[in-house]
């Protein structure tokens, strides 16, 4: 049994402004093939989610407050989703230009490295353009720290200097407090990153119990087995709730626009000054982005990547305007 307050109810009414819903609430632990795991005050139900409902954006997903009620034939079912304050959406992988909701009601999102592999930078760029465009907080955890510290995670650090991180160990014991101050007032935290980076393992260290099943990571490429199959809430018994999510090999945007110029915010800042206001900054005169790199305020390297990200999403943009103008 668990209270609403413990399932993050009055951080997300306080978030949304409501009132009280009198109806049977519950809070989403995990989806699988239409059928849904629900927490309630009254215990966990497995409710039932209709087809049509499930192909669309509305369809639950884990973290989503949802009300539901008790059909004679089927049991339990989902009669509908409650507003969301915040969701996490990526390209769908399985379909080029279809979103795809990764969590929901979600305060904190948890890129997740490992100190055990490479970091890749543009890997990161684009999880904390997932972050900021739903204008939630995010903060970079380096886990196995233990192994050593790698020289990239300090250039890291240096260049999202505005970016909270934090460094831990379940092997030392280490980091832990930094991890829960971030769950503070029962907020939501999700876990964002490749698979064998110590997600499962950072679960049962904060939960103190073996809740997520872990496997050793490949020693000869680094790569982990996917342990954690479908995303999943879980309660903090300290307090806050935590969604653990299986590896993300794909980092597709969606919508990202403003996401994009929030996390790269000195090139957002100095397009400004561009003569032209399509300007790409690759080959216009009078371009204030080039200056700056002429200049080392901006990383070269770092304006490509930029680049890279822009021509996807207008490259996006211009598919779904084609297919919109296709004839019905």
């Amino acid at each position: 049994m668990v209270s609403l307050k413990e399932l993050g109810w009055e951080n997300y009414i306080n978030r949304l402004n409501l009132a009280t819903i009198s109806n049977a609430v519950g809070r989403v632990r995990r989806v699988d093939r239409g059928e849904v795991d629900v927490l309630t005050p009254s215990g966990e139900i497995r409710a039932f989610s209709d087809s049509r409902r499930a192909k669309s954006i509305t369809a639950p997903v884990t973290g989503d407050w949802v009300k539901v009620f008790t059909d004679p034939e089927q049991g339990y079912v989902i009669d509908s989703v409650l507003p969301r304050y915040s969701q996490i959406i990526r390209r769908d992988p399985a379909e080029m230009e279809r979103p795809q909701v990764l969590a929901t009601n979600v305060d904190v999102v948890a890129i997740v490295l490992s100190a055990d592999r490479p970091i890749n930078i543009a890997r990161i760029e684009r999880l904390l353009i997932l972050a900021a465009t739903s204008e939630t907080k995010a903060v970079l955890i380096l886990t196995k720290a233990d192994y050593g510290i790698p020289e990239e995670w300090a250039e890291i650090v240096d260049e999202l200097h505005n970016v909270q991180h934090l460094e831990t160990s379940a092997f030392l014991g280490s980091g832990e407090s930094g991890i829960r101050d971030l769950l503070d007032q029962n907020q939501t935290l999700v876990l964002l990153g490749e698979s064998g980076v110590g997600k499962s393992t950072l679960v049962n260290y904060l939960a103190g119990q073996e809740i997520q099943e872990t496997k050793e990571v490949r020693l000869k490429d680094k790569k982990g087995r996917h342990t954690t199959t479908a995303r999943e809430m879980i309660l903090i018994p300290s307090g806050g709730i935590i969604i653990d999510t299986p590896g993300i090999r794909g980092v597709g945007l969606w919508d990202s626009e403003e996401g994009i110029d929030t996390v790269f915010h000195s090139i957002s800042s100095a397009r400004r000054n561009c003569r032209f206001k399509d300007c790409t900054h690759k080959t216009e005169p009078h371009c204030a982005v080039q200056e700056a790199v002429r200049e080392g305020r901006i990383n070269d390297q770092k304006l490509e990547r930029y680049q890279r990200l822009v021509d996807e999403i207008r490259e996006q943009t211009e598919i779904r305007n084609r297919q919109n103008r296709k004839p019905q």
